[in-house]
Parts: C-alpha cells; structure tokens; sequence
C-alpha cells in the first residue's frame, strides 16, 4: 500500500467534490511558474547557468520571497553577505527543496488578501516550529529539513479548497476540509513528482512515533496543533521570547530568528512576541539594580 493510499475517501459524494476540485481549480490555477523549471531542477546534471535561466520563469513576487527566504537569519546569512544571483539561492537551499519552496509559495501567496495571508503564516510557523522541536529532539540533519518542508507543505491543500468555495460561494463542510485536504496535497507531490517523504507526512493527521520517539510526521503534526491552537484563540501566533538586546549581549534568540523569517515573507503581523530575559540577560539586571540600589552606597 502507498502512502497516498491511506487516505480513503468515504464516499460519492466526497469523490465527486474532490474530483471538481482538481478538475475546476488544480488543472487550470496559474501558480506563477512555468512547470518546466521543476523539471529542470529535477536534473541530476543541471547546471548553475541553466539554474540562472529558470528566474525568468517564476514570476516576480515568488522570486523575491525565495531571495528573502535564502538571505534570512533563518538560513544562516546574518553575517554573511547577502546572495545577489538566482542560482546562487537555489544551490543554497538545494534544488529538491527548492521545487518545494517554490510551489509552496506560489500556492500560498496566489491571493493576497487576509485568509490567504493567515493560512501561509501558519503554514510557515509550522516550518519554523517543527524544526526548532526535531533540532531539541536531536534529529538528524536530514530529517529535520524533512520536518521543515513537510511542515510547509502541509496546508497546500486547503489553498486549493478555498479558491473552490470561492468558486462556488459557499463555503465546504469544515469536516470535509479536514479530512481532505492532505488527499489534494498529495496529488500535488503527485503531479510535480516532489520528494516521496511528503506522502508520509500528508499521510494521515494522527501523531505518529517510532519504537522511542516522535518520527517526522509525529513533529510536524505537533507543530501543527501548537500552531493552529494558538491561530483559533488569537488569530495569530503568540509566543514568549528573550530578545536581543541593544548592548549585544544577546544577538539571536529562537523568537528572534521566527520574527525575522517571517519578516522576509511579508508575514510578520501574524507573530506577537512577549519580551522576557534570557538568564544572562537576568544575570546582568540583577547586577545593574544591585550597583544602582541605595544599599550599593
């Protein structure tokens, strides 16, 4: 049985929604790219030049966000100089990632109003989060990136969806998008022959271990629930950080790093970061109110 497979659709009716789905929205949505760049990057021989080319291809505003992506603190460029050249950012972030990053956000960002905006947050702080939790677990390198992509791919599905509803004007049963939306996720790792690991991850939404811990799917799906738990009672994403501070003691911090990504794709106002101190942050408080305290004199 394949992965895909696991996702059953119960009845006639579902099918033939789900068929209208792919048949009304799937096969006619312009993503904003030509689907011969993800067949180039599927090249195992592909070459930096003919990486340079594929820009002219991917329409302008997912360009930018990729530049804004690679260039993050996120990705580690905080001191680094920034990357001017196309390829130069797909090498960075390797080009099977690539074909996931550019689908993502081109699905993602194929309507710039506000719930379109809300689901690509989540779907980025899902990202983000998993591999915070896979890098604490002490995962490997390669699955934690297959913790990040997977996270960022999980809702594609539920774009589509909305542009139906859209279609349609009326919205679907929300247990119906529920069950369904990793169904047409998968037809899209499908039809773009994207890495075999997000079948697993689209799989099903139950928290899924190994014989001693969490596997890919089990920490994704508990970014997801941290994730849209906090959206449903905030509308946002609020979480409490030490920041860095003005005297450079503390120059990175996780909630630093989760603003900035944001920032570069455009979705910073979907994060709410309460200050708090670090404990050399702490350390050097107590110091400072001890030396300005009347006892000190």
């Amino acid at each position: 049985m394949s992965e895909i497979d696991r996702i059953k659709i119960e009845n006639e009716e579902d099918l033939r929604i789900l068929t209208e789905i792919e048949e009304k929205v799937m096969n006619h949505i312009n993503l904003g790219f030509d689907s011969q760049v993800l067949e180039t990057l599927d090249r195992e021989d592909v070459t930096r030049k003919e990486i340079e080319a594929l820009q002219g291809r991917i329409s302008n505003e997912v360009v930018t966000r990729l530049f804004s992506v690679g260039n993050s603190i996120y990705y580690g460029r905080l001191r680094a100089g920034k990357f001017s050249d196309f390829s130069e950012i797909i090498l960075r972030l390797g080009t099977e990632p690539s074909k996931i990053y550019i689908l993502s956000l081109s699905a993602f960002f194929v309507q710039g109003d506000k719930e379109f905006r809300s689901l690509a947050a989540r779907a980025f702080m899902i990202s983000m989060l998993g591999k915070m939790l896979a890098k604490q677990m002490g995962m490997k390198e390669e699955d934690t990136k297959k913790v990040e992509l997977g996270g960022l791919f999980l809702k594609v599905g539920k774009v589509y969806m909305r542009l139906y509803e859209r279609q349609r004007g009326e919205p679907l049963e929300r247990t119906f998008v529920t069950k369904y939306y990793r169904y047409l996720g998968s037809k899209m790792v499908e039809r773009f022959k994207l890495p075999a690991f997000l079948l697993e991850v689209l799989s099903s939404p139950v928290c899924s271990f190994t014989e001693s811990s969490l596997n890919i799917r089990g920490v994704v799906q508990l970014a997801h629930a941290i994730v849209d738990k906090n959206f449903a009672n905030y509308g946002k994403f609020i979480i409490q950080s030490p920041m860095p501070d003005k005297e450079g003691l503390v120059t990175s911090t996780l909630g630093s790093i989760m603003e900035s990504q944001l920032d570069a794709v455009g979705l910073g106002s979907f994060l709410e970061i309460i200050p708090s101190l670090s404990l050399r942050q702490q350390v050097r408080q107590a110091r400072m109110n001890s030396a300005t305290s009347p006892t000190a004199t």
